[in-house]
């Protein structure tokens, strides 16, 4: 068992040495059946799309290729079995398709907006004109003030659709990541104490600049920071900590400012991870759906990506993944 084999699994070499394959990755692991197999029909097998448990209980993706090895004498000596972690790949062919499907959708959700705004304005105007004419029974003013109140409610949802559509240019500048963290957690200050819950800050001090519109990235981390405090109804830990990553393959191999925001919340479901950042998709009442896939649009915008990591249990963590600005090896030195 190589290095590379205990950083892809997390066991180490003296763990597994000596344990059947099948006690270290039990079903449905296909590896103690695949080796089987090629022992007893002599030639080779694979599985280009196997799931491997590792120590920690996360699940893995593997292409997986069992080989025989001979001796000299062309005698079996046993077998070779050597896995390649393909869930990256996966997760950037998955970024791909979402990054289109959105696009498609974000011309549809601008040309919507356009058309139900105005007859909006018609609306909550006629409702207001009502309400001032003199002979206007005062028992229907109930019924206009919900009128007015649902156009407004209408109008934030339009609002929502038109900034998912990305309507609006990036502003780039040079801005750092800790502070539009910190600018953040300062406008939900009273929400979190309300919430009781306290903020654990690690902040890298050291990260470069990145190239971005500081408004538009301080409502993707608002929209992160919220879902955190609303994940942990009887109060809690919010972790938020930002790092530098040299070589970031999900931001085209650039190096890459990394901000993470982990709540102790119930977790998110497998299931329900992966419609997460599917437009109108909410678990919450009276949610609209927009808040994550408006922040996958602007991280995107900013050639960047977003991915989550949850437990059931156990909490979660988004993680934003944003490219540098300038020369990132000198900005770092």
């Amino acid at each position: 068992m190589n290095p590379a084999a205990e950083e892809l699994t997390g066991f180490s070499r003296s763990h597994a040495a000596g344990r059947p394959l099948g006690e270290v990755f039990p079903p449905p692991s296909p590896l103690a059946t695949l080796a089987a197999k090629t022992v007893a029909m002599g030639r080779s097998h694979a599985d280009f799309d196997a799931h491997v448990v590792r120590s920690d209980g996360t699940r893995l993706t593997a292409s997986t290729v069992v080989s025989l090895v001979n001796d000299p004498s062309g005698r079996s000596r046993g077998i070779v079995l050597v896995l390649r972690d393909s869930s990256r790949v996966r997760d950037m062919e998955e970024q791909l398709r979402r990054s289109d499907r959105l696009a498609a959708l974000g011309v549809l959700a601008a040309g919507v907006a356009h058309e139900v705004r105005n007859p909006l304005v018609g609306i909550r105007a006629a409702a207001q004109l009502m309400e001032r004419e003199p002979a206007f029974p005062p028992s229907l003013r109930e019924f206009t003030g919900i009128i007015i109140r649902q156009v407004d409610r209408l109008n934030r949802i339009v609002g929502e659709l038109l900034s998912f559509a990305g309507q609006q240019p990036l502003q780039r500048r040079p801005c750092n990541i800790n502070q539009i963290l910190e600018e953040a957690l300062h406008l939900l200050e009273s929400t979190l104490e309300g919430a009781m819950i306290g903020v654990v800050r690690r902040y890298d001090p050291e990260i470069p600049a990145l190239a971005g519109d500081p408004d538009r990235l301080l409502q993707v981390f608002l929209n992160l920071t919220r879902n955190g405090v609303e994940a942990m109804a009887s109060g809690g830990e919010l972790t938020v900590r930002t790092r530098f990553e040299r070589v970031a393959p999900q931001c085209g191999g650039r190096a890459a400012a990394v901000a993470e925001v982990t709540d102790r919340g119930s977790g998110v479901p497998p299931e329900v991870q992966r419609h997460l950042f599917n437009p109108f998709f909410t678990t919450k009442d009276g949610g609209t759906g927009l808040g994550l896939p408006i922040s996958v649009r602007i991280v995107e915008e900013h050639g960047g990506t977003i991915e989550v990591v949850s437990r059931v249990g156990e909490g979660s963590t988004f993680r934003v993944l944003l490219p540098l600005a300038g020369d990132e090896e000198g900005a770092r030195t």
